[in-house]
């Protein structure tokens, strides 16, 4: 029998199966708020956020802005992922109430994105799953991002 890594904490798993026992029952529980408890990874909601328009408009931006990993500066960037996890920052926005009108402007915010190389990626998502403590707020790094100013 082949086997492979859990795609959540890396265990060996039979090869035809994505997730242990452990982290299939830590995916499926839901919060109060309908979002999942385990913030990696994603479901059908971030899935049909990930391929929108709206999504590969700023992935592309992002892609231009920083065209080199974020983390080790050697490599072309790849990914573009979410300093804060997108389900974490998704609640945060929603929490805040500065988006009444847009649901899911956590997702992005772009004081929340980062580009990343696929090496570098995987060191990070394993870190956000290592992760204890509340995460950073995505409300006040967007506050303390330079804003544009314009001249007319």
């Amino acid at each position: 029998m082949t086997m492979r890594l859990c795609s959540g904490c890396q265990t060996k798993v039979p090869d035809k199966v994505r997730f242990c026992q452990a982290c299939r029952a830590e995916r499926a529980t839901p919060t109060t708020d309908g979002l999942r408890l385990h913030t990696t990874g994603y479901d059908a909601l971030l899935d049909r956020l990930r391929k929108s328009l709206r999504w590969q408009k700023l992935r592309a931006l992002i892609v231009s802005r920083q065209p080199f990993c974020q983390r080790c500066q050697a490599a072309m960037t790849e990914i573009v992922d979410h300093i804060v996890p997108a389900l974490v920052a998704i609640q945060q926005a929603q929490e805040s109430g500065r988006w009444p009108y847009d649901k899911y402007a956590g997702y992005f915010l772009q004081t929340n994105l980062q580009g990343l190389c696929r090496s570098c990626h995987g060191v990070k998502t394993l870190e956000d799953k290592a992760h204890v403590g509340p995460w950073p707020s995505v409300v006040e790094a967007f506050d303390a991002a330079p804003k544009r100013t314009w001249t007319f």
